[in-house]
């Protein structure tokens, strides 16, 4: 039996309207989050045309501009939420998408992975969904496939609408303060891009958010302990969480990070505050579940940050002035690397909510 996905009604809705509008191919995200026993969808996002269509693509998905559009969506969502499939509204018959729909589940997942520095545990769910939707009949096809097997083939999955799908899910907040000086190698020594420097330097800061202790409202709960326990039914539960950050020994380093001496060209100092929301199900939820939601967005935005950073300084030289680059997103910068990069964040910055402001009262 495939899996099953619990889809909030609005998505429904928001489906609908695409298929009313008069255009041959619609493509988007499908966004939501992954459990081992069922899957939830809370948000479809259409993924915008190109100013410019592209030349001799056809009704063909457009892989690169559907998955960099996943890539910045992505970027704004909260802990817990995540890009976990695509959908195409099409007249096209579903078993003739079905490849190209393969194609393009693959390389959105993999675009959105290759910014992760977060490491998947075994029990992580790896399937991802594709949904084709006849914009006439609106017979839906749901399948799935193991985006960690290159060969994986399609398999069955279940679609089911259902009201306030979030409505009471548990929400964990937390703040980590930053104070962070990732070295930058020597310009003539350097072989690797920068990319791949600023990545090499986060992991040790990485491996101690993984292994850092979470206090959840002040106490340290079993892993297997139920986060919703004595839940009021269909009231969100708002819990703060506390991680306790101390400096571990990075277990693929023979030294310890302070012990590592190397020639510097630069540095990026890191400072200010992460806020993370996360949210987590409502389907007996363990604390091990919300403590990995919880440390992964926390991770997460950190990348993100520096990753945006990187991607000003790798800017065209009309668009990044004074800053000497190759071609935008090479990644290699033989020349004029900054000395040093300070990277401020605000603590008060909040990305994507799932909460929807109340209608405003209009005055008579």
């Amino acid at each position: 039996m495939g899996r099953g996905y619990i889809v909030d009604d609005t998505v429904e809705v928001y489906l609908s309207k695409l298929c009313e509008q008069q255009s041959d191919h619609v493509t988007g995200l499908v966004i939501g989050q992954n459990s081992i026993q069922r899957d939830f969808v809370v948000m479809a996002c259409r993924t915008p045309s190109r100013e410019e269509p592209l030349v001799g693509a056809g009704k063909s998905p457009d892989k690169e501009w559907i998955s960099e559009h996943a890539r910045q969506v992505s970027r704004m969502l909260p802990g817990g939420l995540s890009v976990i499939g695509v959908f195409v509204i099409s007249d096209a018959d579903a078993k003739e998408t079905l490849a190209s729909l393969r194609q393009l589940v693959f390389a959105v997942q993999r675009l959105i992975s290759s910014e992760s520095l977060w490491k998947a545990d075994d029990n992580e769910v790896t399937d991802c969904v594709t949904l084709h939707i006849n914009p006439k009949s609106r017979k839906i096809s749901c399948r799935t496939f193991d985006i960690k097997d290159p060969k994986s083939l399609a398999k069955p999955a279940d679609w089911k609408y259902q009201a306030a799908v979030c409505s009471s899910w548990s929400t964990m907040s937390c703040c980590v303060k930053v104070d962070l000086l990732v070295p930058l190698p020597d310009n003539k020594a350097c072989t690797k891009s920068m990319d791949e420097c600023l990545k090499e330097g986060l992991k040790v800061w990485t491996y101690q958010i993984e292994n850092a202790v979470c206090l959840i409202d002040g106490i340290q709960l079993p892993d297997d302990a139920e986060l919703t326990a004595g839940q009021k039914r269909n009231v969100r539960q708002v819990l703060t969480a506390q991680l306790l950050v101390t400096p571990v020994r990075y277990k693929h380093a023979v030294f310890t990070p302070t012990d590592v001496v190397q020639r510097c060209g630069g540095a990026l100092s890191v400072r200010g505050a992460i806020h993370s929301r996360a949210y987590v199900h409502n389907n007996k939820p363990k604390a091990k579940l919300a403590e990995k939601i919880l440390k992964k967005d926390v991770v997460s935005t950190m990348v993100t940050r520096v990753q945006m950073l990187l991607d000003e300084l790798l800017a065209p030289e009309d668009e990044s002035k004074g800053v000497g680059t190759d071609k935008p997103g090479t990644g290699t910068s033989p020349h004029l690397w900054p000395h040093l990069l300070c990277l401020i964040i605000n603590p008060l910055h909040r990305r994507t909510s799932l909460y929807s402001p109340p209608p405003q009262k209009r005055n008579k």
